[in-house]
């Protein structure tokens, strides 16, 4: 998408992106003119640089127990989908409005830009019928809290008719110490905020956050839409979740010393750390048993079948989320225990923890029982290793799967990550 010249786009840290501009047009400020219907607001040139990026995610997540999210690089991702995006010209809108505002606002508190212009995007300050009208953009209570000094109807009076003053108090707003210890600059959760002033679970919409309906996906499209003026969306011949039974450590794509994921995969560390995830097991063992997802670690056929299913069905019970079993082969195959309710199963594709996947063979030639789950945790096996064996079965996951990545006792770090990620990155881009 072509943005028009001399205008600062709101690019992260970590992008290759426009940092200069020239001055914002007074021109091209919304119609209605400024308070009290004086001249129109004159805007700042934009600031230069590519202010602040917001921090990746570590996992997909949504303590909700909605659609998880994550983001990668600039991207907020759900699993297996493109990024979805608003209009090119939506953004354009947005960006010949009120860049200068934005820019300066959301780097004086630490907000990224295109947290600003997502909040825009989401409360319609870029349609293309209408300008400016910012007593959308907070409620009088809210804005109130930013500006004590005034009463809630002046307060609304004076981010309506001024763009300056509206863009200037929403970024006190979600840039408050307050505001953020509750959204932690986690897209999602700062429309959330947005929306009432809280972070809470709730709501009929695929997110399960509470906030009026669309508006935590209009603000992900404005977030994202920004995103696309300096990256190109990723170009994908499939999506896939990697799903990481996490019983160490692992460094993120894109770290200094990794590679970088090209947005064509997400990833997922179900891991006693992480207490979205309700971890059982044969023993009867539960971790997390308040968890929005669940996976039960594992099945084989050297286990009591009736038992096996009643664990299962026993971690599944009241779980809103989706649910995962392991399956290891101890020489009979991998036996699905039930089948009703569970996402995924994944196959464990290797004999032992001294190996990465020594059953891929049987596995294909079983019919490919289970999505595949290969080990990728001794220190002694090699970036070369770790690339071949992830290329490998990649390669029979389809576009909307899953690929499983088992690590013990050693961590996945530096070269050895960077393998694993740029054999994901090949096996998953267009051609």
């Amino acid at each position: 998408m072509a943005i028009a010249a001399g205008l600062v786009l709101p690019a992260c840290a970590d992008e290759a992106g426009p940092a200069g501009g020239g001055d914002a047009d007074a021109g091209d400020a919304p119609e209605g003119g400024g308070p009290d219907g004086g001249p129109a607001e004159e805007q700042p040139p934009p600031a230069e640089g590519p202010g602040h990026p917001d921090p990746p995610s570590r996992s997909l997540h949504n303590r909700c127990g909605g659609v998880d999210w994550q983001l990668i690089h600039g991207w907020l991702l759900v699993p297996h989908r493109a990024p979805r995006m608003a209009p090119p010209d939506t953004i354009q809108r947005c960006v010949d409005r009120y860049a200068g505002w934005v820019s300066h606002q959301a780097d004086r508190v630490g907000l990224s830009r295109k947290s600003i212009y997502a909040a825009l995007v989401a409360t319609g300050q870029c349609e293309a019928d209408r300008g400016y009208h910012g007593a959308a953009l907070l409620s009088g209570a809210q804005c109130a809290e930013v500006h004590p000094e005034l009463g809630e109807g002046e307060c609304l009076d004076r981010m309506a008719a001024s763009p300056g003053f509206g863009i200037t108090t929403l970024a006190d707003y979600l840039g408050s110490d307050e505001a953020l210890a509750a959204h932690r600059r986690d897209v999602p959760l700062m429309a959330a905020y947005l929306a009432s002033g809280e972070v809470r679970c709730g709501g009929d919409g695929g997110w399960k956050l509470a906030a009026p309906e669309g508006l935590v996906t209009r603000f992900i499209e404005g977030y994202n839409g920004v995103k696309a003026t300096v990256s190109e969306p990723p170009a994908c011949k499939k999506r896939l979740v990697v799903t990481v039974a996490l019983y160490t450590g692992m460094d993120d794509p894109g770290v200094d010393g990794v590679a970088a994921a090209n947005g064509c995969w997400t990833y997922e560390r179900v891991s006693k750390s992480n207490k979205e995830w309700k971890l059982c097991q044969y023993d009867g063992g539960v971790l997390h048993p308040d968890g929005h997802k669940w996976v039960y670690d594992d099945t084989n056929t050297t286990h009591d079948a009736a038992t096996e299913r009643s664990r299962i069905q026993a971690c599944a019970g009241g779980v809103p989320g989706r649910g995962y079993v392991y399956m290891a082969n101890r020489g009979a195959g991998w036996r699905k225990s039930i089948e009703s309710g569970v996402r995924v199963h994944f196959a464990e594709i290797y004999s032992s923890q001294y190996q990465v996947d020594d059953q891929f063979s049987l596995w294909r030639s079983a019919g490919e029982p289970g999505e595949p789950m290969i080990h990728l945790g001794e220190a002694s096996t090699g970036a070369a290793r770790i690339r071949d064996a992830t290329r490998r079965a990649c390669a029979e996951v389809k576009d909307g799967g899953f690929l499983g990545v088992y690590l013990y006792p050693e961590s996945l770090r530096g070269d050895r990550m960077s393998a694993m990620v740029k054999a994901l990155n090949a096996c998953t881009r267009a051609p």
